[in-house]
């Protein structure tokens, strides 16, 4: 979902005074899409002003041999989602400002705003359909849209038993020389005093919110010390996670491990394979895939259950387990050791000397562990049950799996973390999930009455097709789905969300759409699995 939408909730129903565009428009043959108010040049705003997008996007054309009218129409979009999928980007051309100088914090940086479309009406003479989108831009530069359309005729949500269309995006027109009314550019100013404005980073709070805004900034722009306060590694293309408004700091294996011991002492973990990816450098201190020497299959995609997801756990019926997640990582004679009977919270007496001083002689990467933490041995325990959603697969069903009966023998959780929507997306239905989601959560709540939950959002998909055609992959799908999920542990559960889609999906247009990046089911790159983690600890730890 695009970064502050609720914020700019009002945007475009302000803009609407220009009807007689509107109707223009809508005899246009081509999809087209525009900024807003940006009529005869660049709409300027001020950082933190919302920029209304709307598109219009003509009647599908049934008169070729490759489209059957029926078909199509038996498609549905997931009720309260627009008929056609649209992703729109407003992406950073340029840091330059009024006088012609550029700001080198942003150089190259190709900042991406996403901006989530609505439909808003329908014109029935043109059967044209018209969509809206807001989003706040923060950052200072010259900006242009980038829009395409993905699915037409809620083709991008097949149910089971219909076939998932290939995907194939068209781009949409953004800038019509025969009529100046239609722009695509947006200025911010620069505002020095701004409080998101880059260089002013270092005075906002720490973050404790796990889906907090931000955007992508070239590692190289930023000044030296950041990173060794801030940054594990940047993400593939050399860009590293900035949020808005709070700052993430990194926080090593070992005082994560300490606070836990000392918070959460016991936490319970459903997921499925992307739980997986996230439990790796959890319970291998930070050192799975965590050099730029280790991109080897498992780093970009696959980590293929082994060693310490022992392949048997998965097959047919998920076994659950316990790790004991200590300082220097899992101990492997305590994989599958006895741990069920309620131990005391492990926080190792010796006294933490020198939280983490910065010189210029340590290299600051994942497995680092601060001189105060080196000789300690704290411990959290975490259970982890492989879970497919709310669906009842291979032997795997939530009904069976989270009873006080199940988890009655192990230790009570302090925390409880529940990550879902990949295998609904890919093979459940809309309104069975939507009806499951709210059982799901009231069991979770009867089972677990004095835990706090945190929901974990599923992957950003993208641009592409799965690698199977029997899974049902969107990118309209998952955020559909995901919403629903959000919403009903927010209400239910009082969950803290944990965002992991958020950040992937402000990345420039050209890295969103590199195959690299997802080659292989819905899991993310390894960079990626560390940032993910990295804000799902800064939540618990600055809190």
């Amino acid at each position: 979902m695009a970064a502050n939408t609720n914020a700019c909730a009002y945007t475009c129903k302000e803009a609407r005074r220009d009807s007689a565009q509107i109707r223009l428009l809508e005899r246009s043959t081509e999809p087209i899409a525009y900024v807003v108010g940006s009529s005869h040049g660049a709409k300027v705003v001020t950082p933190g002003q919302c920029v209304c997008v709307r598109a219009v996007v003509p009647a599908l054309s049934f008169d070729t041999e490759t489209t059957n009218q029926t078909n199509v129409e038996a498609y549905k979009p997931v009720p309260g989602w627009p008929a056609d999928s649209l992703i729109v980007d407003l992406v950073m051309q340029s840091s330059q400002n009024s006088a012609g100088v550029h700001d080198p914090l942003y150089i190259d940086a190709r900042v991406t705003v996403s901006v989530d479309m609505r439909a808003v009406a329908r014109n029935q003479d043109y059967g044209s359909r018209v969509y809206e989108g807001s989003a706040q831009v923060f950052d200072p530069g010259e900006y242009a849209l980038d829009a395409r359309i993905e699915y037409r005729n809620g083709q991008w949500n097949a149910e089971p038993g219909q076939f998932m269309p290939e995907f194939h995006e068209t781009r949409m027109r953004t800038t019509l020389l025969i009529n100046t009314l239609v722009q695509s550019v947006v200025r911010v100013e620069r505002d020095l005093k701004h409080p998101t404005y880059l260089r002013r980073h270092q005075n906002l709070p720490l973050c404790t919110d796990g889906a907090a805004s931000g955007r992508w900034i070239p590692e190289k722009n930023l000044p030296a010390p950041w990173k060794q306060w801030q940054y594990m590694s940047p993400a593939e293309d050399g860009r590293v996670w900035v949020p808005y408004h709070c700052r993430l700091r990194r926080i090593s294996h070992a005082e994560f491990v300490f606070h836990m011991s000392r918070n959460w002492p016991s936490v319970h973990w459903y997921g499925d394979s992307n739980s997986r990816r996230t439990l790796q450098p959890i319970v291998q201190a930070g050192q799975w895939c965590h050099t730029n020497t280790s991109m080897q299959v498992d780093c970009l995609c696959n980590d293929t259950p082994k060693d310490l997801f022992p392949s048997e756990w998965y097959a047919h019926m998920p076994v659950p387990r316990w790790y004991r997640v200590h300082t220097q990582g899992v101990r492997s004679d305590e994989i599958f050791a006895d741990l069920r009977l309620k131990a005391q919270p492990r926080t190792d007496p010796r006294p933490i000397l020198d939280k983490d001083p910065i010189d210029n002689h340590t290299l600051y990467g994942p497995d680092y562990v601060p001189p105060g933490y080196r000789l300690r041995d704290d411990y959290f325990d975490l259970y982890y049950l492989f879970t497919r959603g709310t669906l009842d697969m291979d032997g795997s069903h939530w009904m069976r799996d989270i009873t006080q009966a199940a988890i009655a023998p192990y230790p009570s959780a302090d925390l409880v973390i529940f990550q879902m929507t990949t295998w609904d997306v890919a093979f459940g239905s809309y309104a069975v999930f939507a009806r499951s989601v709210e059982l799901l959560a009231r069991r979770l709540r009867h089972v677990y009455p004095h835990a706090q939950f945190v929901y974990r959002t599923g992957p950003y998909w993208c641009c592409r097709n799965a690698d199977s055609q029997q899974k049902k992959y969107s990118r309209l799908r998952f955020a559909s789905f995901d919403a629903h999920a959000r919403a009903v542990f927010r209400r239910i559960l009082r969950a803290r969300i944990w965002d992991v889609s958020g950040p992937s999906s402000q990345r420039p247009p050209k890295v969103k759409r590199n195959p690299e990046n997802m080659p292989c089911s819905a899991h993310s790159r390894s960079e990626l699995v560390h940032l993910d983690n990295q804000i799902f600890i800064n939540m618990l730890v600055n809190d």
